[in-house]
């Protein structure tokens, strides 16, 4: 493989890594949010909830 054609890889995966990290922290913003609705109505449940997290993990 050419020296331009890694080059254009290289560039390509560096545009879906930024991709990634901005759904990752716009995942984040939604899951802050989440648990600031429910400690306001009063559950104590917990943040973590390794059921949802299972769940998430088989789609």
């Amino acid at each position: 493989m050419s020296d331009s054609s890694l080059a254009q890889l290289r560039k390509r995966i560096d545009v879906l890594d930024e991709k990634i990290q901005e759904l990752l922290n716009a995942r984040a913003e939604c899951a802050q949010q989440v648990a600031e609705s429910k400690r306001s109505e009063g559950d104590d449940s917990g943040f973590y909830r390794p059921e949802r997290e299972a769940e998430v993990l088989r789609r």
